[in-house]
């Protein structure tokens, strides 16, 4: 998320929170009480949750957010994940999995600060999406091969690859599945205009939205 569009985009992230909490908290089987988000950026979700008195920790590594964080009044810190001490009952990271060398280590990280029934919220791009296909057909269209875009994403994901990770993480998978980027309630907070509304219509549709979500539950 770009830092001009944090202001503009706070009611759709009010709407979001709203929604993902409620499915959070059917899960959990009580009320959320603390939210771990790695991999910020501007901390678009600091604000809905705090309303909703849900304590939002978010760390990025990029010194850049936290500045941004300190110009407008959110709390975000570069320290490490490792430094991360509490337990959550949520840990979030979207868009951050594709970017990591070693994703078993990193999800095993990201586990370990959850607490007992805890939830792992994973939002990655969709490497079997309409989008991805479409940069696989042609050089023209694209010169990257899906989702995979070195040096920054790594590694590329489907629903079955996610599903292995979390497997072998011995965590029980509660939900594992392809969305539209505009999805009511798993969707990205971005301004869309009315051509990508359109796409991500069409994509989701076919069921084949670019963003791959996975919640998982801590046994």
């Amino acid at each position: 998320m770009m830092a001009a569009s944090f202001h503009t985009t706070q009611k759709l992230a009010d709407r979001l929170c709203n929604a993902r909490l409620k499915v959070y908290e059917d899960i959990l089987d009580h009320p959320c009480r603390n939210v771990l988000e790695v991999g910020c950026g501007p901390g678009v979700f600091h604000r809905p949750f705090s309303i909703r008195r849900v304590d939002w920790t978010g760390i990025d590594i990029n010194p850049y957010w936290k500045q941004f964080g300190q110009q407008n009044d959110v709390p975000i810190s570069t320290q490490p994940l490792l430094k991360v001490k509490e337990k959550f009952d949520v840990v979030i990271a979207y868009q951050v999995l594709e970017h990591v060398k070693d994703p078993m280590s990193f999800m095993a990280l990201l586990t370990n600060r959850l607490r007992p029934g805890g939830i792992l919220h994973l939002e990655l791009p969709n490497h079997q999406s309409l989008t991805a296909k479409m940069r696989k057909i042609s050089p023209f269209i694209s010169d990257e091969y899906g989702f995979i875009q070195p040096p920054m994403h790594l590694r590329a994901y489907k629903k079955r690859t996610l599903q292995h990770l979390i497997t072998q993480l011995n965590m029980e998978t509660k939900l594992i599945t392809v969305f539209a980027n505009n999805h009511p309630i798993w969707g990205q907070v971005r301004n869309w205009n009315m051509f990508q509304h359109l796409l991500y219509f069409i994509s989701g549709t076919l069921g084949m939205g670019s963003l791959l979500v996975g919640l998982a539950q801590k046994v």
